[in-house]
Order: structure tokens, then sequence, then C-alpha cells
């Protein structure tokens, strides 16, 4: 009962942020956003420790800042020059240290992929009526897919076992089809309509993205033996535990706020 009790309240905590500094518009979304960024940066710092690869986090933090800062500006060439240079600064920092392996060079490659990349994305967003799609997406394909897996699941995705083995069919499918309902009801509701064949698609490709983003998070945490990426949200985690989902939504609905 308190273990369920920490759980409700730590996802009132984290609902009830995302929806104020999302509520409060793109500068207050942007620095909260951000703010996240280092936080999940700093917990994959300390996981990739336990199997004993060292990042360079003084590095990884002035590039973060810098990749979202070119985000929130969104001009697309001073965005796609900001990865350029991010990746070329932080191997130069590696080769000119002498204190990484390449080992630590590639981890530190992916985590500024995986985390500064996939979160700055957010940023991108220009109409924060968008965002909210994000948030309704990740935790709808979450929270219908553990419903309906739980309720009718019956044929287990086996490929996947290593990493996640109480997935089933019925629950991706349900994941999916449940997010696109909730989809549709608040496009209808703040006059979207024009655009329900476009959310249908970007829905269906976003709740497939945001299970492969748990899938990853799940790989990751096994590779590293760590159940969760910390213990910031109560009941829940870290910041990567409830943003796995959403990181990986982030870029499509990027594209698709351009239509």
């Amino acid at each position: 009962m308190i273990k369920f009790l920490n759980r409700a309240l730590g996802g009132i905590v984290i609902l009830t942020l995302l929806i104020l500094i999302t509520y409060m518009g793109r500068i207050p979304l942007a620095l909260g956003v951000t703010a996240f960024s280092y936080i999940a940066l700093h917990e994959m710092d300390k996981a990739l420790k336990k199997i004993d690869l060292h990042l360079p986090i003084k590095a990884l933090y002035f590039i973060n800042g810098m990749i979202m800062l070119a985000a929130f500006i969104n001009n697309s060439d001073m965005y796609i020059a900001s990865i350029v240079v991010s990746v070329l600064c932080l191997f130069m920092y590696i080769i000119l240290t002498g204190h990484y392996s390449l080992y630590d060079a590639f981890a530190a490659a992916f985590v500024m992929l995986y985390v500064s990349l996939l979160f700055s994305h957010i940023l991108r967003i220009k109409d924060v009526s968008y965002v909210w799609m994000l948030y309704i997406t990740a935790w709808g394909s979450d929270t219908f897919a553990y419903l309906v897996g739980s309720l009718f699941g019956k044929h287990k995705m086996e490929w996947m076992a290593h990493i996640s083995p109480n997935k089933t069919i019925e629950g991706s499918i349900g994941g999916i089809i449940g997010a696109t309902v909730l989809n549709i009801v608040y496009c209808h509701e703040f006059g979207l309509d024009n655009y329900i064949r476009e959310i249908v698609i970007f829905t269906i490709i976003a709740a497939i993205m945001s299970q492969i983003g748990d899938l990853i998070a799940s790989y990751i945490k096994r590779q590293t033996g760590i159940k969760d990426f910390g213990n910031l949200i109560p009941g829940h985690g870290g910041i990567l535990d409830r943003f796995d989902s959403i990181m990986f939504i982030a870029p499509v609905l990027y594209l698709f706020s351009r239509i």
C-alpha cells in the first residue's frame, strides 16, 4: 500500500510540474526540459560507471547546453551546426585529455545522441499546444499497453524476452490504439479536426517509437545492472525512467508539427 501511494504521489508531482511548465509557455518549458536533460546526463553517467565506462561529463554538460540553446532558437542551420560542432568538440576533448578509452568515447557519443539530441527536439516544437500530444502519446501508450497486456495479454514477444519478458503483442497493440483514441479526442476538443488522418498516422508511429524508447531504456538498465536510473521521483525512479518514451516521440512530433 505504501509503495502504491509513493508511486501515485510521484506521478502526481511530475505530472503537475510538466503541466505547469507547459501551460506557462515555451520559455518555462525550455528551462524545465533543459534541467531534466542535465539530470538525465547525470543519471547516465552514474549508470555507465557501473560497467566501467567513464564519460567526459563536464564536456557533455557544455555540449548539452549548446544543443539546447540551438534547439530553442530553432534555426535549422544553427541546430545542425551545433550537432556537428558538438561531435567535433567531444572527440577532440577525449583525444587531447588522454584520460578516456575508445569505449568511453563511443559511450559519450551515444549519450550525447540519446539524451541531448532527443531531449532537444522538445524545444524545437514552436507551438506548445502540440507538446500536450507528447505526454498523451507517451503515457497513453504506456498505460493502455499495461492495462490491455495485463487483462488480455497471451502472446509474449519472445524475441525481446531477454530485455522485457512481460511484453505481449496484445499489450503493444492496445497501447497504440489507446494513444490514438486519446489524441483524436484531444484534437477534437482543441479544434484540430482537419488533421485527423495525419494525427492517426503520427500517433501510430509515435506510439511504436514510445515502446522502442522503453525497450532501449530497459536494455541499458539490464546491461548496467540497475533497477532504476535514479530515485528522484518516488515510485518511478529517475528522469530517464519517466522520459524514456517521451524522448523518442519528440523528433516525430517535431516533424508532425511542421505539417
